[in-house]
């Protein structure tokens, strides 16, 4: 998931993005893996509320790929640009 992060700043980049949004999505995709493992292996007992925060470090990288700064920019660049960023969303969802 953090690759795929960088994927799209190095696909949005033609488009003017800033290293912020790629680190935003880094950030919230180790959010994403870090609070799954401790639900998953290490406290098991809380495992829903671990899969929560999980799933709404997912949600958050979901919502800005599809809706957010990435979707803008790749709206804004078109052509290769947005294709590129479409086929990528798609593997995320």
């Amino acid at each position: 998931v953090p690759l795929m992060c960088v994927e799209f700043y190095l696909i949005l980049k033609a488009a003017g993005a800033k290293k912020s949004l790629m680190w935003r999505m880094i950030f919230f995709s180790v959010i994403m893996l870090v609070t799954g493992y401790i639900g998953e292996a290490v406290n098991r007992d809380m495992a829903q509320i671990w899969g929560l925060i999980s799933g709404l470090a997912y949600f958050a990288i979901v919502y800005d790929i599809w809706f957010g700064e990435a979707k803008k920019l790749a709206e804004a660049a078109g052509g290769a640009v947005l294709s590129a960023h479409k086929t990528l969303c798609w593997f995320v969802l």
